[in-house]
Order: structure tokens, then sequence, then C-alpha cells
């Protein structure tokens, strides 16, 4: 029949099409017009993500490339409690990573809330060693002598 050609397909004139996502990690599947294994995924340089299966996203398909999932549709795995104010940025997961030679966290106030804190490492306030730090504090408390 004539309407089995007419199934959309993110195709040949580049259009995208949202699908839920079947399969994640290695093998990369969407639910479109039928199941699509193997996709590649896209984001940010120096962002990675993985979506999550029944997560609604989007996939796009240049002409006689293979499609790719470019993007998730936000507000899919989102608390309608949450917002996301003009030039902020929000990371959520059940663990968000941060990696790098140097992570700076800079503004009026940085503030790590959690049931527990872990600092692996050496650390600082400013150029000093915590512990150093932590020793002159107590030597100023006690007027000079520890």
């Amino acid at each position: 029949m004539w309407l089995s050609g007419q199934q959309r397909r993110p195709a040949e004139n580049g259009e995208g099409q949202t699908g839920i996502v079947t399969m994640s990690g290695d093998e990369l599947a969407v639910e479109l017009d039928s199941e699509r294994r193997g996709l590649e995924l896209y984001g940010p340089a120096g962002y990675r993500w993985t979506p999550e299966v029944g997560e609604r996203v989007l996939v796009i398909q240049g002409r006689g490339e293979t499609p790719c999932v470019v993007g998730a549709k936000t507000g899919s795995y989102i608390p309608e409690t949450v917002t996301v104010e003009a030039a902020e940025v929000r990371l959520e997961g059940q663990e968000t990573r941060l990696k790098g030679n140097l992570i700076a966290l800079e503004g009026q106030a940085v503030q790590l809330t959690g049931e527990t804190i872990a600092l692996k490492g050496q650390v600082r306030i400013g150029d000093v060693p915590l512990d150093s730090y932590i020793v002159s504090c107590v030597a100023g408390l006690l007027g000079g002598s520890v």
C-alpha cells in the first residue's frame, strides 16, 4: 500500500524527530517509527552524557549519515519545582562528576551541601594546607601556644 512509504524517518532532508530511548549505554537505541539501534550520541564539546531508558530524545540525520541523538527533552526527569534562571547551569543526576586539571568554582558564595562531603587530596585555605591552618587557628585561640 502506498501509505507504507509515508513513515516519518529523520532522513533525507535533515529533519529531526523525537523518540523514546529503549537501550542505553554502549548500544544506544531509540523507538521512532521503529526501533533504531547503534545511534551516535552528540553533546557540547567536553560534556558527556547518556540518556536513560524511557527518556524522550531528539534524533536528527544528515543526508547519507547515521541518525544521531543530539539532546533530551528538558523536563523529562526534572521535578516541577526546579527552575533554571537565565545565565544558570544546573547539573543533576544520581552522581555528578567534574574532572579536569583545575576545577574552579567562583562566585560571591560557594555552597557544598549533603549528608557527607568527602574531600580527597590536599585541602588548602588559600595557599596554606588545612592542617597548618587549623594549628594556627588553635594557637591563636590558646594565646600562641599549641
